[in-house]
C-alpha cells in the first residue's frame, strides 16, 4: 500500500515527481486549494519545499498561517510534516507549526555534523561532504539532527501522534529518506 503525500506549492514542481519515484502517491496542493472550505483530505505526510516564505516567489506562508489549526490537528492525528527552509528573512516563518521554531536566514555551504542515531539523518547521503542551507534554526523541545558551524539546520519534533521535521537544507533529500518518509506513521486530515 502506498502512502499519500501532499506537496504544498503554487504550481507543479520536480519535487512531486521525486516523491512519486520513491513509491509514494503524491498530490500537489496549492494555497488556493488549502484555503477552500471544502478541501479536506487524508495524508500520511506533507512537504513544504524550500523558499515557502519568500513573498515575491510564493503565497505559501499566508496559506499555511490561515490553516494553522488544521495543521495542528493533522499532526495530533498522526501526520508527518517536513518543512524546508523559509528562504527569506522572516524569523517567525514557522509560526504556523504547533512547535516553537525560529529561523535566521542566510545562505551558506559547509560540512554538517549529524546525529546518526536518528533515522531522519538519512536525509543526506553518506557521500555528501559540503551541503547548502538557507538558514539556522532554533527550537524548543526539538532534537537537533544536523548542525552547521553556525548552529542547527535540522530539527525533529514528536508532536502528539505525529512528527514534525524542519530543515533548512537547500538540497533535495536522499532517495532513501524520501522512500522511508512517513512510512509506518499515521495519517491525518488536512
Amino acid at each position: 500500500m502506498s502512502t499519500r503525500v501532499a506537496v504544498i506549492w503554487d504550481s507543479p514542481l520536480l519535487f512531486t515527481r521525486i516523491v512519486e519515484e520513491c513509491g509514494h502517491t503524491c498530490e500537489l496542493v496549492t494555497p488556493h486549494l488549502l484555503a477552500a472550505p471544502f478541501f479536506r483530505k487524508q495524508f500520511h505526510g506533507i512537504i513544504i519545499p524550500a523558499g515557502f516564505a519568500s513573498p515575491g516567489h510564493t503565497t505559501i506562508l499566508t496559506a499555511l498561517r490561515a490553516i494553522r489549526s488544521r495543521i495542528k490537528r493533522y499532526a495530533e492525528e498522526g501526520g508527518t510534516i517536513l518543512a524546508f527552509g523559509a528562504g527569506y528573512e522572516c524569523t517567525d516563518a514557522y509560526d504556523w507549526l504547533p512547535v516553537d521554531v525560529r529561523y535566521s536566514f542566510g545562505f551558506s555551504q559547509s560540512p554538517l555534523m549529524r546525529d546518526r542515531s536518528h533515522p531522519s539523518s538519512a536525509i543526506i547521503g553518506d557521500d555528501q561532504d559540503i551541503l547548502s542551507y538557507d538558514g539556522i534554526l532554533e527550537g524548543c523541545g526539538g532534537q537537533v539532527i544536523l548542525t552547521a558551524p553556525q548552529g542547527p539546520v535540522m530539527l525533529s519534533f514528536s508532536y502528539r501522534n505525529g512528527r514534525i521535521t524542519v530543515i533548512s537544507l537547500h538540497e533535495y533529500p536522499s532517495q532513501r529518506f524520501i522512500s522511508e518518509f512517513c512510512r509506518g506513521g499515521g495519517e491525518g486530515l488536512l
